[in-house]
């Protein structure tokens, strides 16, 4: 059986009888009416069906005179032959005319009865390859215009010129492509295979089918190999694993569409181009992903200043979560992809009864791997209690990502828990060693001098002096430690500094010490909140259902029960009534309060006074 359109054509049932012309309809008429046609021929007016016929009549008589034996048979056989060949000339311009009239099968019935017709004649009459071949012209030419209307240039994505391209010029082609692809298939392509079978309808079924391939095959084979060049290009490049699967996810999207236009054999190679072009997004998607945990275990270690959160953390959470947004492609890209982790070290035992997916699974390893990654760059700070705050700050940062997207679903309710004991157990690291020496340094007993005063002195001052550009990024986190920090050294300050406070020179009163506490931590971001929030802090510290077991654990000072917490309130609301309250935020306020501490302590004593009356 003839593969190609030529051979299909030739041993095709479309032929007219070769039986002599009838004597209803004379030759004579026939090849008048023709004449007539010629002679005056118009492509803007109707196409007379007589002359359709006629053609049909003359070619009938043609084929008569070619099995005559008489001498005058041949002179008659030339003299036909050539006016059907101008009548076929004509014919074809005619069908160039209409074809450039209409623009898919859903142009009006009479110029799609018209091209038929056509069609029908010129294939009738043996002119099938002429009339194919400019059926074909026209509508590839048509074919490639719509798909560069909408917004995919054919001549500029052939696969030699796009390895040559920019990266920027390619993602430009990608996103035209993502966005031209459902309406190339479902609407281009499948209109033109409507208009094919309409216009091609009285053709056997293998005619029609390489038909529509003549015309589509080449340019839907060229449209669905661009996702297999930019897979091959982009299979190292962890920054395009988004638009990878995009295509994928498009691509596979659209197959039982791409099936059902593309599933007969002279289009079986638009099939096959869209079957290697799935799998190398496939392969390109794995070894980005490859490339990705390979990218953070090989990040150089550098330390976020303050121990705020590293653009590492932002990053690689990031492209989690918008990876997550691709479940569906993950999972069939992952799926049947060995999964090369060793799941004993996550944090939850990955089991075979877990309800984790692949993609989970895959999430949760590339978390785990940042997580060690944060670890080991911890270690870049000199001091221990920074180590602390930038693990506090990066791995809540990584759980309120989690929390806050679809990845918890994933993760699983467990897994959040575990990273959040985690973190508690980092702040609680941060505040031991961070203010242990400066609780420790606090003149407690009675019988302390003032060579211990001055020792605390310079310790908070050294303390505050370091820790001023530190950072706690959450702020409910923020609160909380300063809450702590406080209840560690306001309370023992303010019992000392109540009974020596007229005997010695102190430099710093207890709401000094508490407001630069209080000042600690500030996210830059959130400086400008940092009044109405500091405001709302409580003096003791002790609002904190967990403060006080903390403060325990930490094995720091707390104040015995009952003995300054209601005082404290009460002082601290007779000096806001008398606006006597100081909240020093520089180290020079410091000079001017001991410039102005005769009068400080004054104020005091009369605060005091009216708080015993």
């Amino acid at each position: 059986m003839p593969t190609t359109l030529a051979g299909l054509l030739s041993s095709s049932s479309i032929r007219v009888n070769p039986d002599p012309p009838s004597p209803s309809t004379p030759i004579a008429d026939s090849i008048s009416t023709i004449h007539a046609f010629l002679s005056k021929w118009d492509p803007h007016t109707s196409l007379s069906s007589g002359f359709l016929s006629a053609a049909s009549h003359l070619h009938s008589y043609l084929l008569h005179l070619s099995t005559s034996s008489a001498n005058s048979a041949h002179r008659e056989l030339v003299r036909t032959n050539s006016l059907l060949q101008s009548a076929m000339r004509r014919l074809d311009q005619e069908l160039k005319h209409h074809l450039l009239a209409i623009s898919d099968a859903q142009s009006t019935a009479d110029q799609i009865s018209t091209i038929r017709a056509i069609v029908e004649t010129m294939l009738s009459t043996g002119y099938g390859e002429e009339c194919i071949t400019t059926y074909q012209s026209i509508r590839r030419s048509a074919v490639t215009s719509q798909l560069k209307q909408l917004g995919f240039d054919i001549s500029l994505n052939l696969s030699r010129k796009l390895f040559k391209v920019s990266w920027e010029a390619m993602d430009h082609q990608t996103k035209l492509w993502i966005d031209a692809s459902s309406r190339a298939v479902c609407r281009v392509f499948y209109s033109e295979r409507q208009l094919s079978d309409s216009i091609f309808g009285a053709s056997p079924e293998p005619i029609r089918d390489s038909v529509f391939a003549s015309v589509v095959g080449d340019i839907a084979s060229t449209f669905f190999s661009f996702p297999e060049t930019v897979s091959v290009r982009a299979r190292n490049s962890p920054e395009r694993l988004f638009s990878i699967l995009d295509m994928h996810e498009k691509i596979t999207n659209l197959i039982p569409d791409i099936e059902v236009l593309f599933g007969c054999e002279p289009t079986a190679m638009v099939l096959s181009k869209v079957t290697s072009a799935i799998t190398n997004l496939i392969d390109a998607a794995r070894m980005s992903l490859n490339e990705f945990e390979k990218a953070v275990r090989k990040a150089k270690p550098h330390s976020s200043p303050g121990g705020g959160i590293l653009s590492l953390s932002w990053y690689v959470m990031n492209y989690l979560v918008c990876l997550f947004d691709y479940e569906a492609s993950l999972h069939m890209i992952l799926g049947s992809m060995p999964q090369e982790m060793n799941t004993s070290s996550f944090d939850i035992q990955i089991s075979d009864d877990w309800y984790g997916s692949p993609v989970s699974v895959r999430i949760a390893w590339l978390i785990h791997v940042l997580l060690q990654k944060l670890e080991s760059m911890a270690e870049s700070y000199r001091e221990v209690s920074l180590s602390y705050l930038f693990l506090v700050n990066n791995l809540q940062y990584v759980v309120k990502k989690v929390k806050n997207s679809s990845l918890k679903d994933s993760l699983g309710e467990e897994w959040v828990v575990a990273q959040e004991k985690k973190v508690r157990r980092y702040m609680e690291g941060h505040v031991r060693s961070a203010w242990a020496n400066v609780s420790a340094a606090l003149p407690v007993k009675e019988e302390e001098h003032v060579e211990r005063v001055r020792e605390f002195e310079v310790v908070f001052q050294k303390a505050m002096k370091e820790r001023e550009s530190w950072v706690i990024v959450d702020e409910r986190m923020r609160e909380e430690v300063r809450q702590l920090v406080e209840g560690m050294v306001v309370p023992a300050y303010r019992s000392w500094y109540q009974v020596y406070r007229r005997t010695l020179e102190v430099r710093f009163t207890p709401e000094f010490i508490r407001s630069r506490i209080l000042g600690l931590y500030e996210d830059p971001d959130s400086r400008s909140d940092f009044n109405s929030s500091s405001s709302s802090v409580s003096g003791s510290g002790s609002n904190s259902s967990n403060s006080p077991k903390l403060l325990c654990r930490l094995g720091c000072y707390m104040p015995q029960e009952g003995d300054l917490s209601v005082r404290h309130q009460e002082e601290l609301e007779e000096a806001r009534k008398g606006e006597l309250l100081l909240q020093y935020h520089s180290r020079d306020d410091v000079a001017l309060a001991q410039q102005g501490e005769v009068s400080l302590r004054l104020q005091i004593e009369d605060v005091d006074s009216s708080i015993s009356e």
